[in-house]
């Protein structure tokens, strides 16, 4: 087990100060990404805009009847995804726990994941 210390960053967005706490990068490991401090602050990771290219992401749950799930995201809290959005074999890319590559955009309903596919 790394021994992890809350780590001060500033935010790219605001230029605020703000702690990467050690919960944070112990959720980070226990999830299995690579332990990375954030670039934005809290308050803008709420409200940034989704980067181009794949982000790392875990499914957290799927629903077949409802055709739709969650990914839990690197950054931090969960991205919507719908069946449409997967790419790949469907059987073992949105199975729990399974990690996967995605890509994000804004849409009327917030920000949602597309391009789902096994890592």
């Amino acid at each position: 087990m790394t021994n992890y210390r809350d780590e001060m960053c500033v935010c790219e967005t605001c230029g605020k100060p703000f702690v990467f706490t050690v919960e944070e990068q112990r959720a980070q490991e226990q999830l299995g990404f690579v332990v990375v401090p954030p670039t934005y602050c809290p308050q803008c990771r709420k409200t940034e805009k989704p980067q181009p290219g794949l982000h790392p992401g875990i499914v957290k749950w799927y629903s077949a009847e409802k055709a739709y799930g969650f990914l839990t995201r690197v950054e931090g809290g969960e991205i919507f995804f719908h069946r449409s959005g997967v790419t790949g074999d469907p059987e073992q890319t949105l199975r729990e726990g399974a990690h996967v590559w995605y890509e994000a955009q804004e849409t009327d309903r917030g920000l949602q994941a597309y391009n789902v596919h096994e890592r």
